[in-house]
């Protein structure tokens, strides 16, 4: 009796893998790249609140420290004009000053001229040359000529004058009409004293030694009045002093009131 072969085998079925199972990594991966997705969207959502908070704060920095700039710079403004308009009367009250100064300068110049007028050591008894001065100025001599005469019931005195400058040139003997060298004033008229102001120049070469001043007036006796000056007694050059002044370019006329 032969042994027949089964025709059916009968095998253990093997236990296939989840589709979870066989592609986990690549699932992984897709989740991982979704979780990144809307970490980055709500991230940079916060970043970009964040950055807009920033800019919103930076703004109000700035508007504040703008706002404080302008004040600021109103402030300066102010401070420079106050400080301009002290300084403009600042300016004003040190002009005011120097003219007031000026002024008391004046004064006692005015007090010592008439002082020395009236107290002259040679008493003016009649129509003189009272004071003759030169000095340099610039690029000219100037000469400055008091005439006076005698102060008491003194009578107007009208006249002219004439300018002689002499002096050394070229080893001789020379002589400068100045009135008509320079064209200058020569007329006079006056009550107690008239104060003649020239311009000069000297020739080149020339060395003076003396003025000679003469006063010509029909309501003078004499009629005519010569003084001759040594000219080192005229000139002052720089004395470090300002001489004594003479209140004015003008005769001095007083008609009401005599100087008794």
């Amino acid at each position: 009796m032969s042994t027949k072969t089964p025709r059916y085998i009968i095998r253990t079925e093997q236990e296939q893998a989840s589709f979870i199972r066989r592609h986990w990594l690549l699932l992984s991966l897709i989740g991982l790249v979704i979780v990144a997705f809307f970490y980055g969207r709500y991230y940079d959502i916060d970043v970009l609140k964040a950055f807009k908070g920033q800019k919103q704060t930076w703004t109000e920095v700035n508007q504040h420290l703008s706002d404080e700039n302008q004040q600021q710079s109103v402030t300066i403004s102010r401070l420079q004009t106050e400080l301009k308009v002290k300084d403009q009367a600042l300016q004003l009250l040190k002009l005011d000053l120097d003219k007031l100064n000026q002024e008391i300068l004046q004064l006692k110049a005015d007090v010592g001229f008439y002082e020395n007028l009236l107290s002259h050591k040679d008493t003016i008894k009649t129509l003189r040359v009272f004071e003759a001065v030169a000095k340099p100025v610039a690029n000219h001599i100037q000469l400055k000529i008091v005439l006076a005469q005698k102060l008491e019931k003194a009578r107007t005195k009208t006249g002219t004058l004439t300018l002689n400058l002499l002096g050394i040139s070229d080893d001789q003997a020379k002589q400068i009409d100045l009135i008509k060298q320079f064209d200058l004033d020569n007329g006079f008229s006056f009550k107690y004293f008239e104060i003649k102001n020239y311009a000069i120049t000297l020739p080149d070469g020339f060395i003076p030694t003396a003025i000679l001043v003469e006063l010509h007036s029909q309501d003078n006796r004499p009629t005519t009045v010569t003084e001759r000056i040594a000219w080192q007694d005229v000139w002052q050059a720089d004395t470090g002093n300002e001489e004594i002044q003479p209140p004015s370019d003008q005769p001095l006329e007083n008609d009401s009131n005599d100087l008794d």
